[in-house]
């Protein structure tokens, strides 16, 4: 049998029952858009997280509580136990091949205006962090080196902050509570939008030595350091000099596991940022391809069903002459022109809950831009056609194995 004719007859079976065809494919569609919309969403926020981290250029280098041969990128986790001091940080900003440090410690608290109050991210902080991270200051200045010294309760805050507990009104040379202590706003942040995930804008900044007093902590989250006139790999092993003497740690053959700090430069970051990103993308495409395998599985059973309903439309056929391979085809082909119109729909749906959901993102966190996921359209056209052929074939092959006689006779 023809191409043209095994096509139009497997069309003209499928359109008989409408109801029943379009029920079969809304698995499929269901799940080829699910893998779509995954795979864009986790392509975009490894996009994201990408150029976050490179946006503050490949000379900085990340300094972290936690055990040395703990690979990580990007700025740690406040979560580890606390090990870097305010010695460690004095120690680095002397270093030559050290153009700029910051120290940071962060915690959330509550800060309040008269009646207005708003839980917030609260970060002590150094004055070089305005420029590491390239922030801007819109009003006035941000946190300087006689405040650390002199331990003022100073504070810088976020616009969020402002329009929450300020309103219309010029909030410097105000007053404001943060926890149970009182500041006086000596700048504003212009707006910052999102970096890794936080919500720069939502933060107050008051100096990490006013932070100590007024938390009882006496230890750094992180330490961030600007390197220059050597490369980040040679900086991470100065670094880690630098720290094993501060911290008294008898460590001469260099043992990462000795350390009770970890060094990571831009490069690590972006490596286990790729790497995040591949098994996040893997991770939801198996979830999305569950899906897949059930419709693949539905698809079988009212392939089936098919099957029995016209045992005698296929005895009659093989009694005028028509071959197994002619009734397998047919079969074979209705499954086939299923998963692929099915598919077809659903890389269409995919692709527009995509779009639909970084628009969304974008509004919500700046940064996040849609990528044609060109993976998932190949892998939910390859899958379609896949599922139409493994699991058309049990009943195509039951059907074409029908004998004639039988089939004319069964009621």
């Amino acid at each position: 049998m023809r191409l043209r004719d095994l096509t139009s007859l497997s069309w003209h079976a499928l359109m008989l029952n409408r109801r029943r065809s379009i029920l079969t494919m809304l698995g499929i569609v269901i799940g080829i858009a699910s893998v779509i919309l995954m795979m864009a969403v986790g392509q975009a926020a490894q996009t994201y997280l990408l150029s976050q981290i490179a946006s503050f250029g490949s000379d900085l280098v990340f300094v972290s509580n936690g055990k040395g041969d703990e690979q990580r990128g990007g700025p740690p986790s406040a979560g580890m136990k606390q090990t870097l001091s305010p010695k460690d940080y004095t120690s680095l900003r002397k270093q030559s091949w050290v153009r700029l440090a910051s120290g940071a410690v962060i915690t959330s608290d509550l800060v309040s205006r008269l009646r207005e109050e708003k839980n917030t991210r609260v970060s002590g902080s150094t004055p070089d962090e305005l420029i590491i991270f390239n922030m801007r200051v819109a009003k006035v200045r941000f946190l300087d080196e006689e405040d650390e010294i002199a331990r003022r309760r100073v504070t810088v805050i976020g616009q969020d902050i402002v329009k929450k507990l300020f309103g219309e009104q010029d909030p410097i040379g105000q007053t404001m509570q943060i926890g149970k202590l009182t500041f006086r706003v000596i700048g504003v942040m212009a707006p910052s939008g999102t970096r890794f995930f936080s919500n720069i804008d939502d933060q107050v900044y008051i100096p990490y030595t006013t932070f100590f007093d007024a938390y009882h902590k006496d230890r750094l989250n992180f330490i961030s350091v600007k390197v220059q006139h050597v490369s980040p790999t040679m900086a991470k092993d100065r670094i880690r000099l630098v720290l094993r003497d501060t911290h008294n740690l008898d460590n001469p053959k260099g043992i990462l596991s000795k350390d009770d700090f970890r060094v990571a430069s831009q490069e690590d970051a972006i490596k286990n940022a790729n790497t995040i990103g591949t098994i996040l993308q893997i991770l939801l495409g198996s979830i999305a391809a569950i899906s897949l395998f059930v419709a693949g599985i539905g698809i079988m059973n009212i392939m089936y069903v098919t099957v029995t309903e016209r045992t005698k439309e296929i005895g009659l056929r093989k009694a005028i002459g028509a071959r197994e391979q002619d009734i397998m085809g047919q079969f074979l082909m209705e499954a086939v022109m299923v998963t692929t119109t099915a598919g077809a729909m659903g890389i269409f749906l995919g692709l527009f809950l995509s779009w639909m959901a970084i628009f969304i993102i974008s509004h919500l966190q700046d940064g996040w831009v849609f990528t044609m996921p060109w993976g998932g359209l190949g892998l939910a056209c390859g899958v379609s056609m896949v599922i139409g052929l493994v699991f058309g074939y049990f009943p195509a092959r039951k059907a074409a194995r029908l004998h004639p006689i039988e089939s004319l006779r069964y009621e």
